[in-house]
């Protein structure tokens, strides 16, 4: 069967990429944040543009090495960030947001409790990382997924570092008034500057998140691009080779999250790349096998890698393609929203270790796939079976690790201080804090209704006060 094109809305999705396109919009609502008595934000292009024009600083445009190798931000581009952050959480999370919401297991507590263990405990970690490799070293870090798949070290784990650890743990400490505005400055900006090394190593244009750049993640070199479009094989619309690829996509999809407790650090996305047949390329990588997680064994019994990449082909005449993002948390969005029907090419990989090197990362034929499904369905199935035997309190901090460790654990893994971090910081322990504030997430609504709010309308990020010291940290307990 060929899909008809629709001729008006053919390559539409370039116009995207003119400086002067606002871009579409993909949700009706609107973000206000910290701009009270200003017109609201916008989702997508529209929205990164205007925070650009607002901003006090030049942190939100393409930065230099010089400025990324500073040791710190100014105040102005702590507030910039801390504002564009905000709206970008939004911008992100606003569509996904019911996914928050688990049947099985409590997504919402093992969140909050998570955000703020990072922001109490990543600073140390991420100096000490800094300290053994240096600020280059963190840049060289984030510039070999330019040459890899399979890795974490991709879009939403390095948007993380920011925009978790520090943006929406800072924003549910404040929420629970366990810290003011003005507490942990100092590690504020730790861990601010240490994402925007990692981003900037990363893409190489200047830029540290997708939405500044139209929502695109083209980090791939172009050589190493080569030999993965090189892999393709061609699938004809509704053909039993495109069903086959598509049905393994969402099976391996399924356990990725799964294996990550029901979140979507198990899935990376890249792109989209233009091919030279006008058609466009989405790389997407699916962690199926973490062997940190102890519930992982039933990856393990099943043989599976640790990650499966799945090249996407797609053609964007079949589709009458109006807007691609590629998200900062790694998530591919389009215009029409269903982009399955226009899969024309794909290709199969698996990484076996984290640290497989790419030369022996294995392609899997498409008509191989028959045999490597019922692995994947085979773990599901146990992986099902294992979660629903653990109690809530298990689930939640189960769920708690796999945020705060997981999101971090990319950068420990590439530093080699991994073994350090558990060794001398304790990296699997929980902060006496933390474990306290396991009983208060469940109170007055705290877990499901006060963060949520405070997070998804940016009222929560309240900036940092004028004048305020640059070395603060929380200088007392009262």
């Amino acid at each position: 069967m060929t899909i008809e094109s629709t001729p008006e809305l053919i390559v539409s999705y370039k116009k995207r990429y003119e400086p002067a396109d606002d871009g579409l919009r993909f949700q009706e609502l609107t973000f206000e944040g910290n701009f009270v008595g200003q017109e609201p934000l916008r989702d997508g292009i529209l929205g990164d543009k205007v925070q650009k024009q607002r901003a006090k600083s030049k942190v939100l445009e393409k930065v230099s090495k010089e400025d990324v190798l500073e040791d710190q931000f100014t105040l102005d581009e702590l507030n910039d960030l801390n504002n564009y952050l905000a709206w970008n959480i939004w911008d992100t999370l606003v569509m996904r947001a019911t996914e928050g919401v688990s049947g099985m297991i409590p997504r919402q507590e093992y969140e909050i409790l998570a955000f703020m263990h990072e922001f109490y405990r990543w600073p140390e970690i991420m100096t000490m990382m800094t300290d053994e490799v240096g600020a280059q070293g963190i840049l060289d870090i984030g510039a070999t997924a330019r040459r890899e798949i399979g890795t974490k070290i991709n879009s939403v784990h390095d948007w993380s570092l920011g925009a978790v650890g520090f943006g929406m743990g800072r924003c549910g400490l404040l929420a629970l008034e366990a810290i003011g505005p003005d507490d942990y400055i100092e590690e504020s900006n730790t861990m601010l500057k240490f994402m925007q090394r990692i981003e900037f190593g990363k893409r190489q244009d200047g830029y540290i998140l997708n939405s500044q750049d139209r929502y695109r993640c083209q980090i791939h070199e172009d050589d190493f691009l080569q030999t993965i479009i090189s892999q393709l094989e061609e699938l004809e619309p509704d053909s039993p080779k495109q069903s086959k690829f598509t049905r393994f996509n969402a099976a391996a999809e399924l356990l990725s999250f799964l294996d990550h407790m029901d979140c979507r650090l198990g899935l990376g996305d890249t792109g989209p790349y233009e091919l030279p047949n006008g058609n466009v390329l989405i790389l997407r990588d699916l962690f199926v096998n973490e062997p940190i997680f102890h519930w992982s064994d039933v990856c393990d019994d099943a043989g599976l890698p640790h990650a499966y990449t799945m090249a996407i082909e797609i053609d964007p005449k079949a589709l009458g393609l109006q807007e691609i993002r590629v998200n900062d948390i790694s998530t591919t969005f389009t215009r029409p929203k269903n982009y399955i029907p226009g899969i024309v090419g794909g290709a199969v990989f698996a990484r076996e270790k984290w640290d497989t090197p790419m030369s022996e990362v294995r392609n899997i034929p498409i008509d191989e796939l028959d045999a490597e499904l019922p692995k994947v369905q085979d773990a599901t199935f146990k992986m099902y079976r294992k979660v629903s035997r653990m109690c809530r309190r298990d689930l939640i901090w189960a769920g708690q690790y796999v945020y705060y460790v997981d999101m971090i654990l990319p950068y420990l893994r590439k530093s080699g201080t991994y073994d350090k971090a558990c060794n001398e910081y304790q990296l699997w322990e929980i902060d006496q804090r933390v474990s306290n504030y396991y009983y208060d997430i469940g109170k007055r609504g705290f877990a499901q209704e006060v963060v949520p709010h405070k997070i998804f309308s940016g009222k929560g990020y309240l900036p940092f006060g004028e004048g305020a010291d640059l070395r603060k940290s929380k200088g007392r307990w009262l």
